[in-house]
């Protein structure tokens, strides 16, 4: 059973259209993933927790930037 709690956080940049992503346990920092650039149709401004979670496990446009 796990007690860990999984979040994540979304940071835009709109000028590379670019995603960063934070992935936190417990409220600590364990990863941070980079999105390659978006076209100008599939930028998002509007991300839920669901939606990230759904990004990081079913694309493969994004890459890690650390893992602490």
């Amino acid at each position: 059973m796990l007690n860990d709690k999984i979040t994540h956080t979304i940071t835009l940049n709109h000028s590379k259209r670019t995603y960063t992503i934070r992935k936190y346990e417990n409220g600590k920092i364990v990863a941070k993933y980079r999105s390659y650039p978006q076209s100008k149709e599939s930028f998002s401004q509007y991300w839920t927790e669901h939606d990230i979670r759904n990004y990081l496990r079913k694309s493969n446009d994004y890459y890690i930037v650390s893992l602490y």
